[in-house]
C-alpha cells in the first residue's frame, strides 16, 4: 500500500511516494520509508514581454514589462541599461501570488548626482537598451535562469531638448560668464513643470552679446545654439545631444547691425526651423534654414518694417496648429503680440495676447512642456519666489487666449540672476 505526500510549502516542490508493508491480519506495519522522488520543475524563463520599441509619448511616460516563468516561487531581478552611457536602474520583483507571470511598470528616471550629498532624478535618454533579468528561487539554491532582451525608447523630437531625454532644456549664462543647463520633468506634476537638475556647461561665454537657441538647424539629431559675440560674428554650436555642443563654427560676420534675434520656429513649412532678426532701422529679415551644417541660413529677405516698436522678440513654434511656426513679440508698454506664420516667411495680421508681459527679462520658446503636442512659453525674471512661469498653449488663435499661465520651480528666487536666458 502507498500514500503520497508533499514537502514543504504548496506548489511545485519535490513529492515523496512512501511503501507501507502489510504484516498481516492485527499487525502494524513498521515506520514508511521513501521508495522514490520526483524532481522539482526546473526553474526557466519561458516568455518575455518587452516592447522592441517604447513610444513613452503614448504610454503616459512609462513603459510596462512582462516576464512568464516556469514556477511562482521565485524573485527577479531587472537591470536596465542604456547602452550609449551605461546608466542603469535594478529593481527585484517578488514572486506573484498564484501566477507564474510577473509584472514590472518603469517610469523612466535615472538617479543622478546633483551635490556631493544629493541626487536628482532625471528622464531617462532616448535610444538602445538592455532589460537583463535573473529569476532564483524564493527559498534559495536551485540554478538561476537568465534572460536578456533589447529596447528602446523613443520620444518626440523637442527643439529645446540638448541630452536627449525628451525633456526641455533651458540655458542661462550668469554674469562670470558660466553658461548653464536646467533640464525640466518632461511630464507636469500636479499641473506644475519641475525642474530636475542644472548643470555648467561651461566658461567663457560672456563674449556673447545674444545667445539663441534655434532647433536643429544643421541636420542633426538635437537642437542647437547660435551665439553673436561683440564683434558681429555669428557663431554656430551644434549639439551633441548629452547635454554639450560641439566646438563652434562661423556662420558669418556683419551680424552686429541686428539688435534681436528669434530662432527655432520653421516659418515656412518646409520643415527646417529658420531664423529672424531686427536691425536698429526696425526692419525685419527673414533666415531660412538650409539644414547646412556649414552654412545653416540662406541670404536674408526684408519682411517688412515697423518692428522697432518691439523690446523683445521671440520664436515660438506652431502653438496654434496653423501653417507655420509663430513669433511673439513685447512692445516697450508691455503688450505682447502674435504674429502667425502663413508658411511664406512672412505673418498675418498681428493678434494682441495681453498686457504686464513688460515684468520679464525675457521670453524663451520652450518646445512642448507638457505633451499635449503643442510647444510652449517660458517667461523669465519676475522676483519673489517664483523666478519664472510656464505659459501653456492653448491652441487657440484668439486675443488674449493663446496661452495659459503655469508655475514652476525653474529659476526660484533668481530672478535676477541671468543676463540671458534661452
Amino acid at each position: 500500500m502507498q500514500f503520497r505526500t508533499t514537502a514543504g510549502r504548496l506548489g511545485p516542490a519535490v513529492t515523496a511516494v512512501l511503501a507501507v508493508t502489510a504484516l498481516g491480519a492485527g499487525t502494524l506495519a513498521t515506520a514508511p520509508t521513501a521508495v522514490a522522488a520526483t524532481a522539482a520543475v526546473p526553474l526557466t524563463i519561458d516568455q518575455a514581454d518587452v516592447p522592441a520599441v517604447a513610444e513613452i509619448d503614448k504610454t503616459n511616460g512609462r513603459v510596462t514589462m512582462e516576464w512568464t516563468l516556469s514556477r511562482g516561487d521565485a524573485n527577479l531581478d531587472v537591470t536596465i541599461t542604456h547602452v550609449a552611457t551605461g546608466k542603469k536602474i535594478t529593481q527585484r520583483l517578488t514572486a506573484p501570488h498564484h501566477s507564474t507571470v510577473f509584472s514590472f511598470t518603469w517610469k523612466p528616471l535615472f538617479e543622478e548626482q546633483e551635490s556631493p550629498d544629493s541626487l536628482a532624478e532625471v528622464d531617462a535618454p532616448n535610444g538602445a537598451y538592455t532589460v537583463a533579468v535573473k529569476a532564483t528561487p524564493d527559498a534559495g539554491g536551485g540554478t538561476p535562469a537568465y534572460k536578456t532582451s533589447k529596447m528602446s525608447i523613443a520620444r518626440a523630437f523637442n527643439p529645446h531638448d540638448f541630452n536627449d531625454n525628451g525633456s526641455t532644456d533651458v540655458l542661462a549664462r550668469d554674469s562670470s560668464g558660466d553658461l548653464w543647463r536646467s533640464d525640466l520633468k518632461d511630464r507636469a506634476y500636479y499641473g506644475d513643470i519641475r525642474l530636475a537638475k542644472t548643470t555648467r556647461i561651461g566658461s567663457g561665454w560672456g563674449v556673447y552679446k545674444q545667445i539663441e537657441a534655434v532647433g536643429n538647424i544643421a541636420g542633426g539629431k538635437h537642437g542647437d545654439l547660435i551665439a553673436l559675440d561683440g564683434f558681429g560674428v555669428l557663431w554656430h554650436y551644434q549639439g551633441k545631444g548629452d547635454g554639450g555642443f560641439a566646438t563652434r563654427v562661423r556662420v558669418g560676420s556683419g551680424w552686429g547691425g541686428y539688435n534681436k534675434l528669434a530662432g527655432g520656429s520653421d516659418l515656412n513649412g518646409d520643415g527646417r526651423p529658420d531664423l529672424v532678426a531686427t536691425d536698429g532701422t526696425g526692419t525685419l529679415w527673414f533666415y531660412k534654414g538650409t539644414g547646412s551644417s556649414t552654412a545653416p541660413f540662406a541670404s536674408r529677405v526684408k519682411v517688412g518694417g515697423g518692428w522697432g516698436v518691439y523690446n523683445h522678440l521671440t520664436a515660438v513654434g506652431n502653438i496654434a496648429g496653423t501653417s507655420a511656426g509663430d513669433l511673439v513679440a513685447r512692445d516697450t508698454s508691455g503688450v505682447l503680440w502674435l504674429y502667425q506664420g502663413n508658411g511664406s516667411g512672412k505673418f498675418d495680421t498681428r493678434v494682441q495676447i495681453g498686457g504686464g508681459w513688460g515684468v520679464y527679462r525675457q521670453l524663451v520658446g520652450s518646445g512642448d512642456l507638457d505633451n499635449d503636442g503643442r510647444p510652449d512659453l517660458i517667461a523669465y525674471g519676475t522676483s519673489g519666489q517664483h523666478g519664472s512661469y510656464v505659459y501653456r498653449s492653448t491652441g487657440s488663435t484668439e486675443a488674449a487666449t493663446p496661452f495659459n499661465r503655469r508655475l514652476t520651480d525653474l529659476y526660484g528666487y533668481q530672478g535676477r540672476s541671468y543676463s540671458i536666458v534661452a
